[in-house]
């Protein structure tokens, strides 16, 4: 549940902008927000987030002034719920499973702005949780809860692969597995073979990701889950040099990226990431496997400045600001090659990213070793 906001932070956040001498546009980078987002602050029309507002404190020097005019939300009923339904699993009933539908994707959000780690060990007893009511569910709500267990499953799978525990991602997207097939959802199965083959990536074992991400291209999910298995599966191909493929793959990624795009209902709620920059981000990716460097700036700038407001701090986007800075290295802009690094090295701190915190230091000293 978001916090509760004084009604006067987009005054005051206007005012300490204006006194520190900063535009909307020369703050948004300092804070990693843009401009339009920072604009509906100042106007009301959005909310802010805990971590933007520490960050805002922190780049204007407030003291936590406007960390202060954010007060928690009362607290939501959930807990006494879930412990209801953890002590009688099969009384569940159809409000309980909307609150798990709900209560996931709140987690999904949180672990944009806090990073994975961060999240885990509450996501721990939520897939405890969901495991008992699927050992216990039957009768007509049974596919309906093996359906959302199956989201946390996968959930839970990306938060332990994005927290360097491939072993423990691998048992619980195997565990998506099992659930989203008895459910008859192909956009789970689908996700998940994809989120394999994103291990296999990680592990860069080009041939397993190419076959598991060509393999959840081919069930028969949304066009949207499609488009993200298939630039996946041509970054495979960057990998091992195949330059047609890649061009090919990427053009296929993008034509099923528009069809999703003309009937968003169809898409399933984990992939609300997913958009034309998304994959521009991605088509960078694969330029710069393939050492196409001018053509890897030009599109992972692309992307990462067409991200919407509330993903452009999301710890998801690090990687991709690490392959634009070591880009701008390798082609001799040194000077914003610093710049980004430094920006990733923040993102991590914030998110609580430590590999991403890790990766930019360590680039940074390379870098400077190389002046």
């Amino acid at each position: 549940m978001p916090p509760v906001i004084d009604g006067r932070f987009g005054a005051e956040l206007r005012r300490l902008r204006t006194a520190a001498g900063l535009s909307l546009r020369q703050l948004a980078p300092l804070v990693l927000s843009s401009r339009g987002h920072l604009h509906d602050l100042e106007t009301g029309r959005r909310q802010p987030t805990v971590d933007l507002a520490g960050r805002l404190d922190a780049t204007l020097d407030t003291n936590g002034l406007l960390s202060s005019m954010l007060r928690p939300a009362p607290p939501p009923a959930d807990p006494e719920r879930w412990a209801y339904v953890t002590r009688y699993p099969r009384r569940i009933d159809a409000a309980t499973l909307h609150a798990l539908v709900d209560s996931l994707a709140a987690h999904r959000r949180l672990e944009d702005n806090l990073g994975a780690t961060s999240l885990l060990p509450t996501v721990r007893a939520q897939l405890d949780m969901v495991s008992t009511l699927v050992a216990e569910t039957a009768g007509a709500l049974r596919s309906q809860v093996v359906d959302v267990a199956a989201q946390w499953a996968q959930f839970g799978g990306w938060l332990y692969a994005a927290s360097d525990r491939g072993r423990l991602a691998g048992r619980w997207y195997g565990v998506a597995l099992e659930w989203g097939t008895e459910a008859g959802n192909p956009d789970m199965t689908a996700t998940v073979l994809s989120m394999r083959g994103h291990l296999a990536w990680s592990e860069r074992r080009a041939e397993a990701m190419i076959d598991l991400s060509a393999a959840a291209a081919r069930q028969p999910a949304s066009p949207g889950v499609r488009a993200i298995a298939t630039q996946q599966q041509a970054r495979g191909h960057a990998l091992i040099g195949d330059t047609s493929a890649v061009t090919d793959l990427l053009d296929r990624a993008v034509e099923l990226s528009q069809t999703a795009s003309q009937a968003p209902d169809r898409e399933p709620p984990w992939i609300y990431f997913h958009s034309s920059a998304y994959l521009a981000m991605q088509r960078g990716l694969a330029y710069r496997l393939l050492g196409w460097n001018a053509d890897a700036i030009e599109h992972l700038r692309r992307g990462l400045t067409g991200l919407p407001a509330e993903s452009c701090g999301a710890a998801w986007t690090g990687p991709y600001l690490l392959r634009l800075a070591a880009a701008l290295a390798d082609t001799g802009d040194v000077d914003e090659a610093f710049a980004i690094y430094e920006r990733a090295e923040s993102l991590g701190r914030v998110t609580r990213t430590t590999a991403l915190v890790d990766q930019a230091e360590a680039a940074v000293r390379a870098l400077s070793a190389r002046r």
